[in-house]
């Protein structure tokens, strides 16, 4: 007779466990929820009137407990809230019991055995326990985490201070929509706008240009920082400026942000203007000086070359200047120079400049222009001049003028050659009588004048 070997002990606890979990039907039957919470990570406490009903393993460690049965011994659960949060939690337990609120989720100050505070995230709803409303609460420890958000906060706050007693206008602005998220005092007093309506705005409603703009959010894609970039800016009234920029990237609280510092350098550049303009130009006439306009001729002549276009140029010279000075004297004679440059720049084209080179001496600087073009464009001068007195001092001045004109070469090394040649054909009309005009001679090479000579 053969006996079958017996079902090993454990193996008929798994079977017996297994037809636990399904009735007669053969429908699952739900777990054992009270095994679930306790071994819950998140504390759970079911109380009614703060006094203890059930507490699992975990709620007791959280606030610093050996075993749940310590806080089940607690008459109420006073020890665990702090004094002034204490209110709050019989206020909302109240509500809650009413119906007036069906859950609260948030967060709360607690007290563990040791004294010590800490930060929980809560929720508390109504369950029936045994019949009876009670309130559950769950909890899980977040001290760490509010640790951190209160350092960002002291940080936040720094930086705040920090920038809002720098002397520089500076903002802050969300980087994804461009949205104000800080300003300081020198910002509100350089837009002349308070810090609430700039905390309305976004950052490109400060430029007066959205090319500057844009090109500033596309340069911050590649860089993190710019520095001493130039842009125009406009105040609440209108007023448009020139600032010197610099930006940097950085999260302000929790959003990708920029930091834009601002220095307003209008008067700056309004000085640098005025002393390019005395440096470049005449002071009795308002043209160009001789050594401005040297400069540009020179490099008028290298684009000339380059592209191998014409260029030609005048030299004007007023007749029998000492006379006038001499009949009317030099507050007159300044008058008449004026008068004169009046005139040119009236005959003269957009693109042409003239400077002054010497006392009652100028210089035209005729871009692209060819000698039959440029001896047209001083004739018409001359006769502008010749046909209407200038109006002196109230004093009538008959002034006529002598020219000479000569066109860029490939044989003038330099824009004194130039204006050398200009300058004999000029000497050359005065010498036949003044009031007209006298076209230069074309260069000679000097190695064919001193061959000839040799023969």
């Amino acid at each position: 007779m053969t006996t079958k070997n017996p079902v090993p002990r454990n193996k008929r606890r798994r079977s017996a466990d297994r037809s636990d979990r399904r009735n007669k039907d053969g429908v699952a039957t739900p777990p054992d929820f009270r095994a679930l919470v306790e071994g819950a990570v998140q504390g759970v406490i079911i109380h009614r009137n703060f006094k203890p009903l059930y507490v699992n393993k975990a709620f007791a460690e959280l606030f610093g407990y050996g075993t749940p049965r310590e806080i089940m011994a607690m008459p109420l659960l006073r020890n665990l809230v702090p004094d002034d949060v204490w209110p709050r939690l019989e206020s909302e337990y109240d509500e809650m019991m009413r119906g007036a609120k069906r859950s609260v989720v948030g967060r709360a100050r607690g007290l563990r055995k040791d004294g010590h505070e800490i930060w929980v995230s809560v929720t508390m709803r109504v369950v029936d326990w045994q019949g009876d409303a009670a309130m559950m609460l769950t909890a899980f420890d977040i001290t760490k985490q509010v640790e951190i958000e209160h350092d960002m906060l002291r940080n936040e706050q720094r930086l705040r201070a920090v920038l809002e007693i720098l002397p520089y206008p500076i903002y802050v602005t969300r980087r994804d929509d461009g949205q104000i998220l800080f300003v300081n005092r020198k910002s509100c007093l350089l837009f002349q706008q308070s810090a609430a309506q700039f905390l309305r705005m976004k950052a490109g409603d400060l430029f007066e240009s959205q090319k500057d703009r844009e090109s500033l959010g596309q340069l911050l894609d590649s860089v993190s920082d710019i520095r001493d970039i130039e842009v125009q800016m406009k105040t609440a009234q209108g007023r448009v400026f020139t600032a010197e920029l610099a930006a940097i990237t950085l999260d302000y609280g929790t959003a990708p942000s920029v930091l834009v510092a601002l220095n307003d350098i209008s008067q700056r550049k309004e000085m640098e203007a005025e002393l390019f303009r005395q440096a470049s130009t005449d002071s009795l006439t308002g043209i160009s000086n001789r050594r401005y306009f040297q400069n540009q001729a020179e490099q008028e002549v290298r684009r000339a070359r380059r592209f191998a276009r014409d260029m030609t140029v005048m030299m004007i010279d007023i007749d029998h200047f000492k006379l006038i000075n001499d009949a009317h004297g030099h507050g007159v004679g300044d008058a008449v120079i004026q008068g004169v440059v009046k005139r040119a720049l009236e005959s003269l084209r957009q693109s042409d400049s003239i400077g002054r080179i010497g006392g009652e001496e100028f210089a035209v600087l005729l871009p692209e222009t060819g000698m039959a073009a440029a001896f047209d464009v001083a004739e018409r001068l001359r006769v502008h001049l010749q046909d209407r007195p200038i109006i002196a001092a109230h004093v009538p001045v008959t002034c006529t003028v002598s020219i000479g004109v000569a066109q860029l070469s490939a044989l003038d090394g330099t824009f004194d050659d130039l204006l050398h040649r200009a300058d004999i054909a000029l000497y050359d009309a005065k010498n036949k009588g003044r009031n007209r005009v006298e076209v230069a001679s074309a260069p000679v090479r000097t190695e064919i004048l001193k061959s000839e000579n040799a023969g």
